[in-house]
């Protein structure tokens, strides 16, 4: 569990000092960066690094401030056609800033999780507890922009790595345990596009190698690699992305404590072989997304996610209401059907 909880900080602490080069990159003058990275300083922070931080700034060329570089920057986003094009611009913008941690997918904390049916049987197997139905749930997500303009000025690299975690954190019972953390590295090769069909632009393709584990042994091993498409399509403020995925075969596992072969040979049967979601920003903040998986068989297992996001006045964070239903939510559960309720905070969005 120490581990675990070293990663949160280390990812946290990351998206702190994000928020302090924010404003260090503003300033011209030692003197002026130390008073721009103070107002974004936690009370954690000491002057020593804080100065560190300053001395370290990125060089800017002879005849362009921080101030300019930044206004340059925001004016490329605000030539942007599309929400998309905006995020993939600024996205290429904080590459040059080794301080930057880009989001991937959504930031959030849910302290308030409530799953209407646990994974009861499992858990027995392997502990003497009883799972509760409120847990606590969060996603860390996080992207670097690897190598850009691969192919002429389009064709750009990025790794990026999803950390989604289930902690039954009001369960003294069980040592308020985490119930399941999955593991998500993806490398994704970007080909920015423009072509328009049925009113709508193809803003984006995205080639992708994943991999999803669980990080356990044994039985309660899960994991799976796959080749994704991700076609990302964007109108006015909704954005749709259609991924389907093909699995790359595993050997069958001889026994079922070997560490070599396939943990879960069923798991396209659950989670399917493609993702469709759709996301509208509303006005004054707000977001919807809705998200469907499906695997197109007589059987129809499947999943479908509800999420709504709204500003907190006076803050940076956003409220977050999470809904899902079906299979596939953790990886430990893959083929037990959940439905969950989470409310919590969202740090980063996904526009």
């Amino acid at each position: 569990m120490s581990k675990q909880y070293g990663l949160i900080g280390n990812a946290l602490a990351g998206l702190v000092a994000s928020a302090v080069t924010s404003n260090v990159a503003l300033a011209d003058s030692m003197d002026e960066c130390l008073l721009h990275a103070v107002q974004s300083a936690t009370v954690a922070t000491t002057v020593g690094e804080l100065r560190t931080l300053c001395e370290q700034r990125p060089a800017q060329t002879p005849n362009e401030s921080p101030v300019v570089a930044t206004e340059n920057a925001a004016a490329d986003a605000a030539q942007a056609k599309g929400v998309v094009e905006k995020r993939l611009a600024l996205e290429r913008y904080s590459h040059d800033n080794p301080f930057v941690l880009t989001p991937h997918r959504p930031n959030y904390l849910l302290p308030i999780s409530y799953s209407t049916s646990p994974n009861q049987a499992l858990f027995k197997q392997f502990d003497d507890g009883q799972l509760q139905h409120t847990e606590v749930e969060f996603q860390l997500s996080l992207k670097v922009l690897v190598a850009e303009n691969l192919l002429g000025d389009n064709g750009h690299l990025s790794f990026a790595y999803t950390n989604h975690s289930f902690w039954q954190a009001y369960n003294r019972e069980i040592s308020a345990a985490f119930r399941e953390t999955d593991h998500e590295p993806e490398l994704i090769f970007t080909l920015e596009n423009d072509t328009n069909l049925f009113g709508m632009r193809n803003s984006a393709n995205q080639f992708i190698f994943n991999h999803q584990s669980n990080g356990r042994g044994n039985e309660l091993s899960r994991s799976w690699n796959r080749v994704m498409l991700n076609s990302v399509w964007e109108k006015d403020n909704f954005v749709l992305s259609a991924m389907p995925w093909y699995r790359i075969p595993e050997d069958k596992k001889k026994d079922p404590n070997d560490a070599s072969g396939d943990d879960n040979p069923d798991i396209e049967k659950y989670l399917g072989n493609f993702e469709l979601r759709g996301i509208y920003q509303v006005e004054h903040g707000q977001t919807i997304s809705l998200m469907v998986r499906n695997n197109l068989r007589s059987d129809n297992y499947g999943a479908f996610e509800a999420a709504y996001s709204f500003p907190i006045g006076g803050t940076k964070l956003k409220g977050y209401v999470k809904y899902f239903n079906g299979y596939g939510e953790s990886l430990i559960d893959y083929n037990h059907r959940t439905q969950s309720f989470g409310l919590g905070f969202l740090i980063s969005d996904w526009l």
